[in-house]
């Protein structure tokens, strides 16, 4: 920006802005900015971290074990799911399969054998049993049972079509969309549950909303949407591309800018940065005060010396990072048996950036006048000539005296 232009904005600026009536404004804007800003802060949003599934659960390699329990949705032909599950360190922990057209082999060493970089399963399996629990209409936990079948026919359907998950008569997903009662146990002790929880007698079973429309359409229907993530991505924005300039004419501020992401659930935390400005651009508050830390900062506003934009430096370039609290896994398989997957928590970063150019205009006020006015003016100006002629005829009649 050149000279002249800047020694027309600040003219035009102290013209405009150096009257009593904005000094008035301007203390009562710093007031409701302060009382804003407390506001805000007392209503402001605490970070905190998703629950975290520990890395490595089943280790480089895990032998496979089966309860000999069978989950059987009621359909026909039902759709049946076997529990199975590995040890480690003495603890059972339930493995879910992804080839639905491979037979399960218990007693087989599956070793780890590649990391899932398929975003969607990882977002299904992270947001599923044993990590997240299903509840029932009532908001009670299901037994491990059913929520071992709810898993299971999630990653299958999620599968459905892929290279790991061929179609068949045995586990038909179209039968698996009917199914409104499970069941498992033998008698008498067998279980019958629906949607809305679990039975002793089959006649209690009697909600009509499938466990499908329920638990696993949505949850699918996630996890393909394109672009998924299990973790987040950074989003920032500016309210608009007025720039003003703050009363003292030293700085050009721009709009509010906000930074945001798409998974408020996931974020750790995360900062803002100046990439790119002129020599001495900072961060300022509602109130304009300096931001000191830029941790977790969601709302601020850029200023930046007025002496120090020129015509080939005055763009300002911003950079905000986030870490968020993302999922990986790996898939365990064998020769000529099933192969199965695990699902764990890791950071995971994410940044975007805003630039934008200052180009200040500054707002003159219209000094045009309505008729009223003109016709005040007018007769003002009539009634001061009116004056004016009478005092200058009295005085030489007063001298002749």
């Amino acid at each position: 920006m050149n000279k002249n232009n800047d020694g027309k904005q600040q003219s035009t600026f102290q013209q405009v802005f150096k009257s009593q009536l904005s000094k008035k404004m301007s203390i009562t804007m710093a007031l409701v900015a302060f009382f804003s800003f407390l506001l805000i802060g007392i209503g402001n949003v605490s970070y905190a971290a998703p629950v975290e599934i520990p890395k490595d659960d089943l280790g480089d390699s895990i032998v496979t074990q089966t309860s000999n329990v069978q989950v059987i949705g009621a359909s026909t032909p039902t759709f049946s799911v076997q529990m199975y599950y590995t040890t480690v360190n003495g603890q059972s922990l339930p493995i879910f399969c992804l080839e639905r057209d491979v037979d399960f082999i218990a007693g087989e060493t599956l070793t780890k054998s590649g990391s899932i970089d398929d975003q969607g399963l990882l977002y299904v399996m992270a947001n599923s049993f044993p990590h997240v629990k299903f509840v029932d209409s009532s908001g009670n936990q299901f037994p491990d049972e059913v929520q071992t079948w709810i898993t299971q026919a999630a990653i299958w359907e999620y599968l459905n079509g892929s290279n790991l998950n061929v179609s068949d008569d045995k586990h038909n997903l179209e039968q698996m969309k009917t199914v409104r009662e499970l069941y498992y146990g033998d008698s008498p002790n067998t279980k019958y549950c629906d949607v809305d929880g679990c039975y002793d007698s089959e006649v209690q079973v009697d909600s009509t909303e499938t466990f499908y429309q329920k638990y696993i359409a949505e949850l699918v229907t996630n996890a393909k949407q394109a672009g998924v993530t299990t973790s987040g991505v950074m989003q920032m924005s500016k309210q608009n591309n007025d720039i003003s300039i703050t009363d003292d004419e030293k700085y050009y501020q721009s709009s509010e800018i906000t930074v945001s992401n798409t998974a408020p659930n996931n974020i750790l935390e995360f900062s803002v940065s100046i990439e790119d400005a002129p020599e001495g651009t900072i961060l300022v508050d509602e109130n304009g005060q300096e931001v000191e830390s830029t941790k977790n900062l969601s709302k601020f506003y850029v200023r930046v010396p007025v002496d120090k934009v020129t015509e080939d430096n005055k763009t300002v370039k911003l950079k905000a990072t986030g870490t968020f609290r993302g999922y990986d896994g790996y898939y365990y398989r064998a020769d000529g048996a099933q192969t199965v997957s695990t699902v764990f928590t890791t950071d995971v970063k994410n940044d975007t950036g805003l630039e934008f150019t200052l180009n200040y205009t500054p707002e003159v006020p219209s000094t045009g006048m309505n008729m009223a006015q003109s016709v005040y003016f007018i007769g003002l100006i009539v009634l001061l000539c009116g004056v004016g002629i009478i005092y200058a005829n009295a005085k030489p009649k007063s001298q002749q005296q």
